[in-house]
């Protein structure tokens, strides 16, 4: 949350805030004998108790949100380990969907998942938000097929108690319109902003230091391009063009409606 509110409010102690925080979890929450995630931290006692799905999705979810603030690759790395990790660990590799706890983790007699958005969202509506968007960014499709997965394994559900899935519907309207990505390359703080101080719910965002994405490949650096599954419009070079692209899709997605089994494209 700081780090989107000081990428949109222009904040850059909020930033720095937001940085220390996700530092310290990295540094401190995380095993390094194991590489496993912690949920909990004592002063005098350090890092305890093995990390929930939940856990996992919502780093997903931050360590996405830093990247898009900071412009760092370093956090779409942390995305893509804290991802793997949940996929590998607690992942229902006959049922789709992921369990509460980690299947190397101590023997339950049942093992549940987290499913129906309460007070916080569900593990797997967090997972699936966070998978689609990391699956944009990465070009990489897994994390779009388990993403898919989570969506199947809880339509029933959804159809019979829909206020209980608020954050599963913010991943169904995200595969539903297709995702935005927006690439600004080189050294353009000024396009950089106009994307930033916009609310752009179906969009990603990737600038300052490239990382392993087809969205850098072949790219010159000083320019904005506005994409679809990795179809682009024609790249701009000055803030009012970048704008008058994004205006076109209010809604930071594409304008016609998407085929429901996959992102529609779009055109130069």
């Amino acid at each position: 949350t700081l780090a989107e509110a000081a990428a949109a409010l222009e904040r850059p102690d909020w930033l720095a805030a937001a940085v220390a925080n996700a530092e310290f979890l990295c540094r401190e929450l995380r095993d390094k004998a194991t590489g496993h995630w912690r949920r909990s931290w004592q002063r005098d006692g350090g890092a305890r108790h093995d990390a929930l799905a939940a856990d996992h999705a919502a780093l997903l979810q931050a360590f996405l949100a830093m990247a898009a603030a900071t412009g760092q690759a370093r956090w779409i790395d942390e995305a893509r380990s804290v991802a793997d990790a949940l996929l590998d660990r607690f992942w229902d590799p006959e049922r789709g969907g992921v369990f509460t706890n980690a299947l190397d983790g101590p023997a339950l007699i049942a093992r549940q998942k987290d499913l129906m958005d309460n007070a916080t969202p569900s593990a797997n509506s967090m997972a699936a938000v966070g998978l689609l968007r990391l699956a944009a960014l990465t070009g990489e499709r897994r994390y779009r097929e388990h993403a898919d997965q989570i969506l199947r394994l809880v339509s029933d559900i959804v159809r019979q108690a829909p206020s209980a899935f608020s954050e599963l519907f913010a991943a169904v309207d995200l595969r539903r319109t297709g995702t935005t990505e927006i690439v600004v390359t080189g050294d353009r703080p000024d396009l950089v902003r106009e994307v930033h101080r916009r609310h752009l719910p179906h969009a990603v965002v990737a600038w300052g230091e490239p990382f392993d994405s087809p969205l850098w490949q072949d790219r010159p650096d000083g320019l904005a391009f506005v994409c679809q599954d990795y179809a682009c419009l024609a790249p701009t070079t000055t803030v009012e063009a970048l704008a008058a692209q994004l205006d076109a899709r209010p809604d930071g997605g594409p304008q016609e409606d998407a085929d429901p089994d996959g992102p529609s494209r779009v055109t130069e």
